[in-house]
């Protein structure tokens, strides 16, 4: 087989790996083709080919999932690109890339992710694939062998599991120098012919499957689409749809699901400060396209924890936030991230969370809006609706099939206009009523009640304890802000284009949960028990308090894994945001900083940090890091927020 290879002068090889680690980048180099020609952030698997050294080289730029989050956080599409990969280069890969960015630290996290989600093209991917590590430039007075050893086991595990092969790239290396991409030529040429090297066995059956399933759920998106169309049309034509001089609306969602960037983008101006902490319920207006707005952002609530542990405030400022927009609101729009996955856990914590507080009334005014739509490249949104699920599923038509998806702010969108168009289509499905807020009392019948069916002790301390936990990720993710942002401040200062000799890195140890320490028990899980009144009684010797004891640490150790998973998103969005902050810096003072804008610069950037502690409604991207104002206080007016200026993007 490696003589055969030899002969053909052929290379097949699958690219993997995280987003933003640099896959494309990798591709181009190794193309030797300009940067500008393809960028990352397909969520469809594309064949890139050409001729390299005087070899015919098909390369397959997979999408990428995120880092940290689990398999069961990554949307099905992108899974199935993956598993799909294989068919755009038969009849198999001969070798697969795995790209790691030396700019991140690689954790146990970030290694878990890599095996779930590379092992969904087969178990025995690792005999064929070779680690890249992006991001040379990082290894200014150290060898790649000394970051592997200095790291934790994570990535010591990750090269082992290679077979100790991998090699260090550069991506800003200019095209003529080729020396790079000649040895890891080499290195493929190393591992086809080895003699223990056998071909990459392709799960035909699997992948069969897989194709069926993507095909069937772009049929299906594009016959929901149509059937969606005409349900507005029929509104159109039998309702009174009303010109709405006016619109109130109020944002619902989880904890940095998007809700004041959606609001900024519907008021078409900076609105809301993203990545600020939501408190409390803000009210802002403004007019966009002849109407009258009115947004009202809430405090978001836990995405993994159940509804039990949503803290007080966030549960009074969704019910105050009503009495913000002046009048009952038109539409409450629920925000969800677009390029993750929505599971049944998810599905019961929004209905539980919007019928308690909100009333039972409330779907028949709410419409979903999918935030972080950029993400989805060329999939649609029906086809995701359709391959994530029935919980999706059902969200979207609890909310009679009314949804409506955000990409990036855009001067010439149009997406803002038809997305006010569905509230007031909304409106006059609902003959013009007014969504009614459940009595005060049925609230409060319905909590107690929900209390009263749990087998377990609810108390306000694990609540509390939670909240301080992620109040103090924050306050050490703030600190190690400012560290780094100095570093790179004091880069620039000296007039250097010196990378920074540490990767600028925020993920640090996440703290103990030591603060829990309550007879409390997850409620979805059996497993911890609660021990009743009348065991501790009855057990002379004991061994009910040990019980106790431990199931107190096993609740303890389980909530702080569903804090992790909160936390993931918020890490790594920070993370991201900050270094293209860092990156930007450093290319606006590589000629003459000024030190005075470079502290401005960092006093921006931490000040901004200061403020987001806590649950944020957060999702600014890197094309906003640079767009960080002070905190507005509550009801203020933006200077352009004038009800009678309509704002321009």
């Amino acid at each position: 087989m490696a003589q055969m290879l030899c002969q053909q002068d052929e290379l097949r090889i699958i690219v993997l790996g995280s987003n933003r680690s640099g896959k494309t980048e990798t591709i181009n180099t190794f193309l030797g083709v300009a940067a500008a020609d393809l960028v990352e952030g397909a969520t469809h698997s594309v064949k890139r080919e050409g001729v390299v050294e005087g070899r015919k080289v098909t390369l397959i730029d997979t999408p990428g999932w995120w880092r940290f989050y689990s398999i069961t956080q990554t949307t099905e599409y992108i899974k199935r690109e993956l598993v799909l990969s294989t068919s755009l280069c038969p009849p198999g890969p001969y070798a697969f890339l795995l790209v790691v960015n030396l700019d991140n630290q690689f954790t146990e996290n970030e290694q878990s992710s890599v095996v779930e989600h590379c092992k969904l093209l087969g178990e025995n991917i690792w005999e064929q694939t070779i680690v890249l590590f992006t991001k040379g430039d990082l290894l200014t007075d150290k060898t790649i062998e000394e970051r592997i050893k200095n790291q934790d086991e994570s990535l010591e595990w990750l090269v082992r599991m290679c077979n100790y092969r991998y090699q260090v790239f550069d991506n800003k290396t200019k095209c003529d120098d080729r020396s790079q991409v000649k040895t890891l030529l080499d290195k493929l040429d190393k591992l086809i012919t080895s003699d223990h090297y056998r071909p990459f066995e392709v799960d035909h059956m699997k992948r069969k499957h897989t194709e069926e399933a993507k095909k069937a759920d772009k049929t299906q998106g594009l016959i929901y689409k149509q059937r969606v169309m005409e349900q507005r049309e029929r509104i159109k034509a039998n309702g009174e749809v009303l010109l709405l001089p006016e619109i109130r609306m109020l944002l619902v969602g989880f904890v940095i699901s998007g809700k004041s960037y959606a609001g900024n983008i519907i008021l078409n101006g900076d609105y809301f400060t993203t990545g600020k902490v939501t408190e409390k319920a803000e009210r802002r207006q403004g007019k966009v396209f002849g109407r009258n707005l009115t947004v009202v952002d809430t405090p978001g609530w836990w995405k993994f924890l159940p509804t039990k542990y949503t803290p007080g405030q966030v549960k009074s400022e969704l019910e105050r936030g009503v009495e913000l927009c002046g009048k009952y609101p038109h539409a409450f729009v629920l925000t969800l991230p677009a390029e993750v996955s929505i599971h049944e856990e998810q599905r019961h914590i929004v209905q539980e969370t919007l019928e308690m507080y909100l009333g039972e009334d409330v779907w028949r005014h709410t419409i979903v809006l999918f935030t972080w739509g950029k993400q989805l490249k060329d999939t649609t949104i029906e086809e995701v609706i359709q391959s994530e699920g029935k919980p999706l599923q059902w969200l979207v038509q609890k909310c009679g099939n009314r949804y409506h998806v955000f990409g990036e702010r855009a001067q010439d969108s149009n997406q803002v206009e038809e997305f006010l168009e569905k509230i007031v289509e909304m409106v006059a499905g609902n003959c013009v009523h007014c969504p009614m807020m459940a009595p005060q009392t049925k609230i409060e019948t319905k909590v107690c009640s929900t209390k009263a069916d749990e087998d377990v002790a609810y108390t306000d301390d694990v609540i509390d304890a939670l909240y301080r936990e992620w109040l103090g990720r924050d306050e050490k993710m703030i600190e190690e802000v400012r560290k780094k942002w100095d570093v790179a401040m004091a880069a620039c200062t000296l007039k250097t284009n010196r990378s920074m000799e540490k990767p600028f890195d925020l993920q640090g140890e996440s703290q103990s949960m030591d603060t829990v320490n309550q007879s409390e028990t997850f409620q979805d899980n059996p497993s911890h028990s609660a021990v009743t009144e009348d065991e501790l009684q009855t057990d002379k010797n004991g061994q009910s308090i040990q019980r106790q004891q431990s199931g107190d640490e096993m609740l303890a150790s389980h909530l702080k894994d569903l804090l992790d998973y909160e936390w993931r998103r918020r890490d790594f969005i920070v993370n991201e945001t900050v270094r293209e902050a860092v990156k930007e810096l450093k290319l606006e003072s590589s000629s003459q900083p000024d030190p005075k804008d470079l502290r401005e610069s960092r006093d921006k950037v931490v000040s901004w940090l200061l403020a987001s502690s806590g649950h944020g409604s957060y999702m600014s991207g890197p094309q906003d890091h640079m767009n960080i104002s002070r905190p507005k206080l509550e009801n203020e007016m933006p200077q352009d927020a004038s009800p009678d200026k309509e704002g321009s993007d």
